[in-house]
């Protein structure tokens, strides 16, 4: 929302996505973290791509004021894995990406 000249609001229909090839964010959350803090202009959706995450990490991975709502790890190769984040204050359903045709073409990526 936005004050017009008047002081009406004004209703914007603004989406920022954030979107960054992390290639492991093992050794860059806490950077990506302060990076997301202090910027004034907050993202509502993160997406990251090459975050070498395994399934079994990628359950437990957060950023400050953001939920995971959608995850891609890859099974039989090292690296790779894709995920998408929105902030808390927007109400999201899970993608579940476990089926799609996304995760059976990744077997035939090295």
């Amino acid at each position: 929302m936005e004050l017009t000249a008047h002081n009406e609001t004004k209703r914007t229909n603004n989406i920022i996505v954030f979107h960054q090839n992390i290639c492991s964010i093992t050794n860059k959350l806490d950077e990506l973290n302060i990076d997301l803090q202090t910027n004034p202009t907050r993202p509502h959706l993160i997406c990251l791509t090459e975050h070498h995450l395994k399934e079994t990490e990628i359950t437990k991975f957060s950023l400050d004021g953001y939920k995971l709502i959608s995850s891609f790890c890859r099974e039989e190769f090292q690296g790779g894995g894709v995920c998408i984040l929105i902030s808390n204050n927007i109400p999201a359903q899970t993608i579940d990406l476990k089926n799609s045709a996304m995760r059976k073409y990744s077997k035939y990526v090295n």
